[in-house]
């Protein structure tokens, strides 16, 4: 089932971080990181990877989008989707459209399987998407946070000198009966810019 947000935040980080996370737990220190594609896609939990998600999957391969997938031995425990396109959307809040600068990648779709969250998985993983996208050439990384899960993010991500810079706030508004999409900036930045109207200063 597809929940549809109301209030998110686009963010940036640096890509220049550390080489690792040195409070790593045992687990996350036995995950390693590869690049998905067809063998990584027969690995997918069914009970939480249906046919549309594959489809889905293959089309960003397609696309030429980087797949980074962990694993510990031959299960995937968590995995992130990174592209360099020069625009980036947020599927979740129909019309949410932000333009990137070039020197910014974008990273999306991170999933963690239930029984695992909260392991510090995806702390070492955000570490390798950065350093993917610094490989790329790219300075920052933007992502999409929802209002409940920024807080967190941000205090688990410090914990190995990850800042998240939260720059626009992007809810819904109601508008002559209409919904409007409307995009305060937070601060001043030129990495980000939204590919829609109904912006606030």
């Amino acid at each position: 089932m597809i929940v549809f947000a109301r209030e998110v935040f686009v963010c940036k980080c640096a890509t220049d971080v550390p080489a690792d996370d040195p409070d790593a737990n045992e687990l996350s220190r036995k995950m390693r990181f590869v690049k998905g594609g067809e063998a990584e896609i027969a690995q997918l939990d069914p009970d939480h990877h249906n046919a549309e998600h594959v489809a889905d999957f293959r089309a960003r391969l397609a696309r030429g989008e980087h797949w980074m997938v962990g694993l510990v031995d031959d299960r995937i425990v968590t995995y992130t989707w990174l592209h360099a396109r020069s625009a980036c959307e947020y599927p979740y809040l129909p019309g949410c459209a932000f333009n990137l600068a070039p020197d910014v990648g974008y990273g999306y779709d991170a999933w963690t399987p239930p029984d695992l969250r909260g392991a510090g998985l995806r702390r070492r993983a955000f570490l390798e998407e950065l350093h993917i996208l610094k490989r790329l050439g790219k300075r920052w990384e933007a992502s999409y946070f929802v209002k409940h899960q920024l807080d967190g993010a941000t205090r688990s991500l410090s914990k190995v000198g990850i800042v998240i810079l939260p720059l626009w706030r992007v809810t819904i508004k109601a508008n002559a009966g209409k919904k409007e999409l409307e995009a305060e900036q937070l601060v001043a930045d030129d990495s980000t810019s939204p590919a829609f109207g109904n912006l606030t200063a």
